[in-house]
């Protein structure tokens, strides 16, 4: 958790004016903080979400996504330009 966040405050700090960036890494560090809270305070991550036919997830997980999604669209973007 801590190699990603500071990773991802690399990626920042290198380019914070970057469009999407804030969103993207707002999303990251606080999905990541979300399941190191669980791992810390109960010993491991709690699923809460069950979808059918998916493997059960947790807000943190969809904001780890979603971040992931916007960081990679940020950056497929300025390949296009």
């Amino acid at each position: 958790t801590v190699a990603a966040l500071v990773f991802v405050g690399v990626l920042f700090a290198r380019n914070p004016t970057r469009p999407g960036m804030w969103v993207a890494v707002g999303l990251l560090a606080g999905g990541a903080l979300g399941n190191l809270i669980d791992r810390i305070r109960v010993g491991h991550v709690t699923d809460f979400v069950d979808v059918l036919s998916w493997p059960p997830f947790n807000l943190a997980d969809v904001a780890i996504t979603l971040g992931v999604v916007v960081l990679a669209f940020s950056y497929l973007n300025e390949s296009e330009r």
